[in-house]
């Protein structure tokens, strides 16, 4: 009993510092970005902005994460093209592949030759994995599923364990299973405004010494028209 004990102890031991070296060697990597990440990570073909922190466990699959942009554990991102300050809260997934309904059956064996197995089709007849673009300045809550091909605008919010299904309007606040919109952040012009000042591209010097600006969004907005009409 106590040899089995401390032979697991043993192999855990291993393995958290088989994870820790693959932690460091990726952040050495990935050092000019100031990329921060916890053990477990997985990273293939991806891309960082600046100060980039990435969760336990997530998975970063052909996909570019803009500047400050988070991801919270067991995330999953494939083919997504993330922007800006970013909040990715944990075990949130991008679901690829679609099938077509259009077709006389949806099985891709009538329209694929890139699976394990055998098909009948000599071509790729059906764009099966679609890019997720991912605004600047979103909110995504724990758990949310969001499928391949769809678009969620500047300022979004998707709340917790919410099932998307179609594109995501700027400042919009979804939700639900399947997720439906609720209700918009700020009113009409409001968002104009602030979507337009395009703040997620102001130099890091700005927002350090603007930072209190945004949490009054009226004060915002008219700092930002003053410095317009300056210009």
């Amino acid at each position: 009993m106590g040899f089995g004990i401390n032979k697991l102890i043993r192999l855990l031991s291993l393995k958290t510092i088989i994870l820790e070296l693959k932690k460091s060697k990726i952040e050495h990597k990935y050092r000019k970005n100031n990329l921060k990440l916890s053990i477990g990570c997985h990273i293939i073909n991806s891309e960082f902005g600046k100060n980039n922190f990435l969760g336990e466990n997530v998975s970063l699959i052909n996909s570019s994460l803009g500047d400050y942009t988070y991801l919270n554990k067991n995330s999953f991102l494939r083919n997504t093209k993330t922007g800006k300050f970013c909040s990715i809260g944990p075990n949130v997934q991008i679901i690829l592949g679609k099938h077509p309904l259009h077709l006389v059956s949806s099985h891709p064996t009538f329209y694929a030759n890139n699976k394990p197995f055998e098909t009948y089709s000599e071509l790729n007849y059906f764009e099966e994995y679609d890019q997720v673009v991912i605004g600047n300045d979103v909110w995504i809550g724990e758990g949310a599923l969001i499928p391949s091909g769809v678009t969620i605008g500047n300022g979004a919010v998707i709340t917790a364990r919410a099932v998307v299904t179609k594109d995501v309007e700027p400042y919009s606040v979804v939700g639900g299973v399947p997720a439906k919109h609720i209700k918009y952040r700020f009113d009409t012009e409001k968002i104009e405004h602030i979507n337009n000042s395009a703040w997620w591209n102001w130099d890091d010097d700005l927002l350090k010494a603007q930072h209190k600006l945004f949490h009054d969004p009226e004060m915002f907005i008219k700092k930002v028209q003053i410095n317009i009409a300056k210009k």
